[in-house]
């Protein structure tokens, strides 16, 4: 009895064991269930919606595909570096070619943060929709969340929420991941949505985009945007040039109004308004539109119900021709020529109705450069317009604004034959702006002022305050009045951006 009681006892001790094996490894098993859901709330992964649709689905294709792209693409890369970045986002075999453009031009930088700004197709946003952890898979890989950006994103602006399931049907965002993923290495995303009918929020965002950058050169700012949609091919390109000028020329509460009159399409309106106050905030006034074509272009196809697509890159100048254009100041025969091209200019438009041929050799007129001419007849104003950004040789600006000056500015009427001989004419050849936040930086005589809040913006030249002999508060303060803002809006969060300009006239 003994003996079998014994084996009895060893018997039921190995089922204990059995037991606390079985439900220790399920402890071990669910404990390790948990920590994966955990791990993937905490690092959600957000999966490709249109592989397959938009792109292939396949590693290998999709590799090859965008390589082709590329190797159609002939563009020099002495633009870099590249700041921001204007992408279509429709199916590859439409726009693939056009997007290639400008992943091209930034191919192989070393970019640790890109923001991707979209619209939403899908759902109406309130705020600005912000996916702030995990990463997003294509078929040739993940791509990781730059987490602490996002979330110094939601800490500066309350109009930036955390909203994932945004996200979950999007397709402005992912199409532009595989083109990065071919382009660039080791680099984060930040992925964005915002609405096309809120100049705040594109002001808000762009803001906030900037402080949190800083003097970072590693950050490339994107903004998926396709043009027109369902027009005829003439009058999608009439549309998208309009479009893609304003792009151009940098002007972001034009293209914001022109949008929602319906003078232009964007569906991304709303991101590209924020990258072009962005490239304000940084002071980058430089733009090249890379490449437009319509769908009808790509297939040939349906030449009645077309999509535009366009791609450009946003940098700045120099800081070398800057430096070198604030100290270069013009000989006695370069403002006579100037100044003779402004006079031949009027001379020619007001009599014949043409635009002056304009010829020129000297480098430092043919520097992009803006500038202001101001007309007067018997001393007084006569005319005064002028272009502030330095898209297209000087020489080219002051024939152009010189004839703005006589027939367009809306104070006067246009100059007659007759008026042609009275006349004098001076020149304010302008430096690149520069955005300040301490008005201590201004130096009345030697700066202009643009102030600008919203849709309201005004200049007045260097010589203005000087002719007044106002103070620096009186300055900042009429500048706002012309402006159409309240004297003291200079206080109250508007932008202050400074430049210098060479000034003179042929009575000099």
């Amino acid at each position: 009895m003994k003996q079998g009681n014994d084996k009895g006892s060893v018997k039921n001790l190995k089922n204990i064991h059995r037991f606390f094996y079985k439900a220790l490894l399920l402890i071990v098993v669910l404990n390790f269930c948990v920590w994966q859901i955990c791990f993937a709330a905490q690092n959600p992964v957000k999966e490709p919606n249109v592989s397959g649709i938009f792109y292939p689905a396949k590693a290998e294709m999709l590799s090859k595909m965008i390589e082709n792209f590329f190797d159609n693409v002939n563009i020099t890369a002495d633009l870099n570096p590249v700041f921001g970045l204007l992408s279509p986002h429709a199916g590859y075999i439409y726009s693939g070619q056009v997007t290639a453009f400008g992943y091209k031009a930034i191919y192989g930088e070393n970019y640790k943060t890109v923001i991707i700004i979209g619209p939403s197709h899908y759902l109406r946003l309130n705020k600005i929709a912000l996916y702030r952890k995990g990463s997003f898979k294509t078929p040739l890989g993940k791509v990781d969340v730059d987490t602490e950006f996002a979330a110094a994103l939601l800490a500066l602006d309350q109009d930036i929420q955390e909203f994932p399931s945004a996200f979950e049907k999007e397709h402005s965002i992912e199409v532009q991941i595989p083109f990065l993923q071919k382009s660039l290495k080791n680099f984060k995303i930040v992925p964005i949505l915002i609405r096309n009918d809120s100049y705040k929020l594109c002001e808000g965002l762009a803001n906030a985009l900037s402080k949190i950058i800083g003097a970072r050169n590693d950050v490339l700012v994107i903004v998926s945007s396709d043009l027109s949609h369902y027009h005829t091919q003439d009058q999608a390109l009439s549309l998208d040039t309009k479009a893609l000028a304003m792009v151009k020329n940098l002007n972001p509460s034009a293209l914001f109004e022109a949008g929602r009159a319906g003078q232009i399409e964007l569906c991304g309106l709303g991101a590209v308004v924020t990258l072009l106050l962005y490239m304000q905030n940084i002071d980058a006034h430089k733009s090249n539109i890379l490449k437009y074509a319509s769908s009808f272009d790509v297939t040939h196809l349906n030449k009645n119900r077309v999509v535009g697509y366009g791609s450009a890159i946003f940098y700045k100048t120099e800081k070398e021709n800057v430096q070198e254009r604030s100290k270069q100041m013009f000989s006695k025969s370069q403002k006579q020529k100037l100044l003779s091209v402004a006079k031949q200019a009027i001379v020619s438009f007001v009599k014949d109705h043409k635009h002056l041929a304009i010829d020129a050799k000297d480098p430092l007129l043919l520097e992009k450069c803006g500038a202001f001419v101001t007309i007067k007849k018997d001393g007084r104003l006569r005319g005064c317009i002028g272009h502030i950004i330095c898209d297209q040789p000087l020489i080219n600006t002051v024939a152009e604004m010189a004839v703005q000056a006589a027939t367009g500015d809306p104070r006067f009427i246009p100059l007659t034959e007759k008026d042609l001989d009275t006349i004098t004419l001076e020149i304010s050849a302008l430096s690149p702006l520069k955005t300040i936040s301490d008005i201590a930086e201004i130096e009345v005589g030697k700066h202009g002022l643009i102030i600008r809040k919203g849709f309201y913006s005004g200049l007045l030249l260097p010589q203005v305050a000087t002719e007044y002999n106002w103070t620096k508060e009186e300055f900042l303060q009429n500048t706002c009045l012309k402006a159409g803002l309240n004297p003291d809006a200079w206080k109250q969060g508007a932008k202050i951006q400074i430049f210098s300009a060479e000034v003179f006239g042929d009575q000099d």
